[in-house]
Protein backbone atom coordinates (compact mmCIF):
# COMPACT_ATOMS: atom_id res chain seq x y z
CA UNK A 1 0.00 0.00 0.00
CA UNK A 2 1.46 3.64 -1.01
CA UNK A 3 2.45 5.56 1.66
CA UNK A 4 -0.25 8.21 0.10
CA UNK A 5 -3.51 6.24 0.93
CA UNK A 6 -5.65 5.59 3.60
CA UNK A 7 -5.07 8.49 6.10
CA UNK A 8 -6.06 7.75 9.76
CA UNK A 9 -8.80 9.81 11.68
CA UNK A 10 -5.98 11.75 13.30
CA UNK A 11 -6.67 15.20 14.59
CA UNK A 12 -4.94 18.92 14.01
CA UNK A 13 -4.23 22.09 16.56
CA UNK A 14 -7.40 23.24 14.96
CA UNK A 15 -9.23 20.21 15.31
CA UNK A 16 -7.83 19.14 18.74
CA UNK A 17 -10.11 16.89 20.34
CA UNK A 18 -7.84 13.54 20.32
CA UNK A 19 -4.20 13.50 20.05
CA UNK A 20 -1.83 15.97 18.71
CA UNK A 21 0.90 13.54 17.93
CA UNK A 22 1.00 12.13 13.96
CA UNK A 23 -0.90 8.81 13.53
CA UNK A 24 0.16 5.91 11.28
CA UNK A 25 -2.29 5.18 8.52
CA UNK A 26 -4.69 2.23 9.56
CA UNK A 27 -5.87 -0.59 7.42
CA UNK A 28 -9.61 -0.02 5.93
CA UNK A 29 -9.82 2.92 5.66
CA UNK A 30 -11.76 4.24 2.74
CA UNK A 31 -10.81 7.17 -0.21
CA UNK A 32 -7.70 7.61 -2.24
CA UNK A 33 -5.62 10.81 -1.74
CA UNK A 34 -5.01 13.70 -4.32
CA UNK A 35 -1.34 14.86 -5.03
CA UNK A 36 -1.23 18.61 -3.73
CA UNK A 37 1.50 21.10 -5.03
CA UNK A 38 2.66 23.87 -2.68
CA UNK A 39 2.50 26.95 -4.26
CA UNK A 40 3.38 29.19 -1.45
CA UNK A 41 4.88 28.90 1.89
CA UNK A 42 4.92 31.91 4.22
CA UNK A 43 5.42 31.72 8.26
CA UNK A 44 4.20 34.86 9.46
CA UNK A 45 5.21 34.21 13.39
CA UNK A 46 7.09 31.95 14.98
CA UNK A 47 6.03 28.84 14.40
CA UNK A 48 3.03 28.84 12.00
CA UNK A 49 3.25 28.74 8.70
CA UNK A 50 0.29 29.41 5.65
CA UNK A 51 0.52 27.06 3.29
CA UNK A 52 -1.60 27.31 -0.28
CA UNK A 53 -1.54 23.99 -2.19
CA UNK A 54 -3.43 23.27 -5.61
CA UNK A 55 -4.56 18.98 -5.72
CA UNK A 56 -4.08 18.06 -8.92
CA UNK A 57 -7.66 17.24 -9.27
CA UNK A 58 -10.28 19.32 -7.68
CA UNK A 59 -11.07 18.40 -3.86
CA UNK A 60 -14.77 18.58 -3.16
CA UNK A 61 -14.62 20.04 0.18
CA UNK A 62 -16.87 22.56 2.25
CA UNK A 63 -16.09 25.41 4.89
CA UNK A 64 -15.69 23.44 8.20
CA UNK A 65 -14.96 20.42 6.96
CA UNK A 66 -11.35 18.48 7.75
CA UNK A 67 -8.70 17.10 5.06
CA UNK A 68 -5.82 14.35 6.28
CA UNK A 69 -2.72 15.90 5.09
CA UNK A 70 0.44 13.65 4.15
CA UNK A 71 4.41 14.91 3.40
CA UNK A 72 6.50 12.60 1.89
CA UNK A 73 9.12 13.67 4.56
CA UNK A 74 7.14 11.15 6.63
CA UNK A 75 5.94 8.12 4.94
CA UNK A 76 2.56 6.90 6.64
CA UNK A 77 1.73 9.58 8.95
CA UNK A 78 -1.11 11.90 8.73
CA UNK A 79 -2.50 14.89 10.21
CA UNK A 80 -6.19 16.74 9.60
CA UNK A 81 -6.49 20.16 8.87
CA UNK A 82 -8.99 22.50 8.06
CA UNK A 83 -8.94 24.47 4.91
CA UNK A 84 -8.54 28.21 5.68
CA UNK A 85 -10.96 29.10 2.48
CA UNK A 86 -14.16 27.94 0.59
CA UNK A 87 -13.68 26.46 -2.22
CA UNK A 88 -12.08 28.59 -4.79
CA UNK A 89 -12.49 28.98 -8.37
CA UNK A 90 -8.90 27.66 -9.04
CA UNK A 91 -9.26 24.60 -6.82
CA UNK A 92 -6.35 26.08 -4.43
CA UNK A 93 -6.63 24.86 -0.75
CA UNK A 94 -5.23 27.25 2.55
CA UNK A 95 -3.83 25.24 5.42
CA UNK A 96 -3.12 27.17 8.83
CA UNK A 97 -0.37 24.81 10.30
CA UNK A 98 1.31 25.27 13.88
CA UNK A 99 4.07 22.92 14.91
CA UNK A 100 2.54 20.71 18.00
CA UNK A 101 5.00 19.13 20.76
CA UNK A 102 5.24 14.57 19.04
CA UNK A 103 4.16 16.84 15.48
CA UNK A 104 6.21 15.52 12.98
CA UNK A 105 3.74 15.82 10.15
CA UNK A 106 2.79 19.49 11.61
CA UNK A 107 6.68 20.69 12.18
CA UNK A 108 8.01 19.40 8.41
CA UNK A 109 5.05 21.46 7.12
CA UNK A 110 6.20 24.23 9.01
CA UNK A 111 9.84 24.00 8.81
CA UNK A 112 10.76 22.06 5.66
CA UNK A 113 8.21 21.61 3.38
CA UNK A 114 8.64 24.71 0.54
CA UNK A 115 7.16 26.15 -2.96
CA UNK A 116 7.31 23.07 -5.23
CA UNK A 117 7.11 20.18 -2.79
CA UNK A 118 4.39 17.49 -3.03
CA UNK A 119 1.75 17.12 -0.30
CA UNK A 120 -0.83 14.15 -0.31
CA UNK A 121 -4.85 15.72 0.64
CA UNK A 122 -7.17 12.49 1.51
CA UNK A 123 -10.84 12.70 1.26
CA UNK A 124 -13.14 15.60 3.08
CA UNK A 125 -14.86 14.65 6.32
CA UNK A 126 -17.24 16.98 8.23
CA UNK A 127 -16.50 17.76 11.65
CA UNK A 128 -19.90 19.30 12.97
CA UNK A 129 -18.92 23.14 11.74
CA UNK A 130 -21.43 23.61 9.01
CA UNK A 131 -23.52 26.87 8.87
CA UNK A 132 -26.67 27.01 10.53
CA UNK A 133 -29.54 29.20 10.54
CA UNK A 134 -29.03 32.78 12.17
CA UNK A 135 -26.65 35.11 12.98
CA UNK A 136 -22.70 33.41 13.87
CA UNK A 137 -20.55 34.33 17.03
CA UNK A 138 -16.99 32.64 15.89
CA UNK A 139 -14.56 32.28 18.83
CA UNK A 140 -11.24 31.36 16.85
CA UNK A 141 -8.13 30.38 18.90
CA UNK A 142 -4.96 29.79 17.31
CA UNK A 143 -4.78 27.95 14.26
CA UNK A 144 -8.69 27.51 15.49
CA UNK A 145 -9.28 30.38 12.97
CA UNK A 146 -8.88 28.12 9.93
CA UNK A 147 -12.41 26.85 9.42
CA UNK A 148 -13.81 29.70 10.94
CA UNK A 149 -13.00 31.88 8.43
CA UNK A 150 -13.70 29.70 6.01
CA UNK A 151 -17.48 30.24 7.04
CA UNK A 152 -16.78 33.89 6.75
CA UNK A 153 -15.82 33.39 3.23
CA UNK A 154 -19.11 30.96 2.47
CA UNK A 155 -21.12 33.40 3.88
CA UNK A 156 -19.59 36.39 1.82
CA UNK A 157 -19.99 33.99 -0.94
CA UNK A 158 -23.59 34.01 -0.85
CA UNK A 159 -24.87 36.90 1.56
CA UNK A 160 -28.15 36.69 3.00
CA UNK A 161 -28.51 39.31 5.63
CA UNK A 162 -26.90 37.32 8.63
CA UNK A 163 -24.17 39.08 10.76
CA UNK A 164 -20.88 37.45 11.85
CA UNK A 165 -18.63 38.12 14.58
CA UNK A 166 -15.37 36.44 14.89
CA UNK A 167 -13.65 36.65 17.88
CA UNK A 168 -9.56 35.87 16.70
CA UNK A 169 -7.74 35.30 20.15
CA UNK A 170 -3.69 35.00 20.60
CA UNK A 171 -1.72 35.65 23.11
CA UNK A 172 -0.21 39.27 21.88
CA UNK A 173 -0.72 40.93 18.42
CA UNK A 174 2.29 39.15 16.92
CA UNK A 175 0.82 35.88 17.25
CA UNK A 176 -2.15 37.33 15.08
CA UNK A 177 -0.85 35.25 11.99
CA UNK A 178 -3.76 36.20 9.59
CA UNK A 179 -3.74 39.60 10.46
CA UNK A 180 -4.00 41.11 6.46
CA UNK A 181 -6.74 38.62 5.73
CA UNK A 182 -9.27 39.44 8.57
CA UNK A 183 -8.12 43.32 7.96
CA UNK A 184 -9.24 42.81 4.56
CA UNK A 185 -12.74 40.64 5.36
CA UNK A 186 -13.24 43.24 7.22
CA UNK A 187 -13.01 46.17 5.08
CA UNK A 188 -15.11 44.19 1.90
CA UNK A 189 -18.06 43.43 4.40
CA UNK A 190 -20.39 45.26 6.41
CA UNK A 191 -21.85 42.23 7.85
CA UNK A 192 -18.81 41.45 9.75
CA UNK A 193 -17.07 42.34 13.02
CA UNK A 194 -13.43 41.09 13.90
CA UNK A 195 -12.81 41.19 17.53
CA UNK A 196 -8.78 40.32 18.03
CA UNK A 197 -8.09 39.33 21.46
CA UNK A 198 -4.80 39.24 22.99
CA UNK A 199 -4.43 37.57 26.45
CA UNK A 200 -1.29 38.75 27.01
CA UNK A 201 -0.64 42.13 25.36
CA UNK A 202 -0.28 45.01 27.98
CA UNK A 203 -0.51 47.22 24.61
CA UNK A 204 -3.69 46.01 23.16
CA UNK A 205 -6.54 48.61 23.40
CA UNK A 206 -9.07 47.95 26.77
CA UNK A 207 -11.49 46.65 24.54
CA UNK A 208 -9.29 43.46 22.87
CA UNK A 209 -7.49 42.28 25.93
CA UNK A 210 -8.81 39.50 27.57
CA UNK A 211 -9.05 35.69 26.61
CA UNK A 212 -11.65 34.50 23.97
CA UNK A 213 -14.12 33.44 25.63
CA UNK A 214 -14.25 36.82 27.91
CA UNK A 215 -14.68 38.51 24.78
CA UNK A 216 -16.82 35.94 23.06
CA UNK A 217 -19.46 36.56 26.40
CA UNK A 218 -19.06 40.25 25.77
CA UNK A 219 -20.29 40.11 22.39
CA UNK A 220 -23.07 37.24 22.73
CA UNK A 221 -26.05 37.94 21.90
CA UNK A 222 -29.21 35.15 22.88
CA UNK A 223 -29.82 34.35 18.93
CA UNK A 224 -26.45 33.60 18.12
CA UNK A 225 -25.03 30.32 16.72
CA UNK A 226 -21.82 29.69 18.73
CA UNK A 227 -18.61 27.91 17.08
CA UNK A 228 -15.68 27.42 18.93
CA UNK A 229 -12.49 25.83 17.43
CA UNK A 230 -8.82 25.74 18.78
CA UNK A 231 -7.04 24.40 21.44
CA UNK A 232 -7.81 21.61 23.76
CA UNK A 233 -7.80 23.60 26.71
CA UNK A 234 -10.11 25.97 25.13
CA UNK A 235 -12.93 23.36 23.89
CA UNK A 236 -12.48 22.13 27.22
CA UNK A 237 -13.59 25.73 29.03
CA UNK A 238 -15.94 26.27 26.08
CA UNK A 239 -18.06 23.45 27.02
CA UNK A 240 -17.77 23.82 30.53
CA UNK A 241 -18.18 27.62 30.39
CA UNK A 242 -20.67 28.82 27.67
CA UNK A 243 -23.71 26.90 28.75
CA UNK A 244 -23.17 28.21 32.72
CA UNK A 245 -22.93 31.84 30.94
CA UNK A 246 -26.53 31.46 29.33
CA UNK A 247 -25.26 30.04 25.45
CA UNK A 248 -27.94 27.73 24.71
CA UNK A 249 -26.35 23.61 24.08
CA UNK A 250 -28.08 23.39 20.78
CA UNK A 251 -26.52 26.60 19.62
CA UNK A 252 -22.84 25.61 20.88
CA UNK A 253 -20.78 24.11 17.95
CA UNK A 254 -17.53 22.71 18.72
CA UNK A 255 -15.44 20.34 16.33
CA UNK A 256 -16.23 16.79 16.45
CA UNK A 257 -14.38 13.75 15.44
CA UNK A 258 -14.23 14.21 11.10
CA UNK A 259 -16.66 11.43 9.94
CA UNK A 260 -18.14 10.56 6.61
CA UNK A 261 -19.32 13.63 4.12
CA UNK A 262 -23.03 14.43 4.86
CA UNK A 263 -25.50 16.74 3.05
CA UNK A 264 -26.25 20.05 4.61
CA UNK A 265 -27.77 23.07 3.61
Amino acid sequence: MSAAHHPPPERSAALPQVTRADTAEPAGWAGDSVPARVIDHDRPCPGTAILTVRPWSRLPHRPGQAVPVHTPHHPGRWRWYSPANAPRPDGTIELHVRAVPAGAVSASLVNEVRPGDLLHLGPPRDTGLHLRDGDLLLVAGGTGLAPLRALVEQVAAAPDGRRVTLIAATRTFTDLYDAITLDTLQQAHDWLTIVPAFSHDPHAAPAEQGDALTLALRHHRPHHQVYVCGPPALLDDARRQLPLAGVPVDRLHLPEPPRRTKTHR
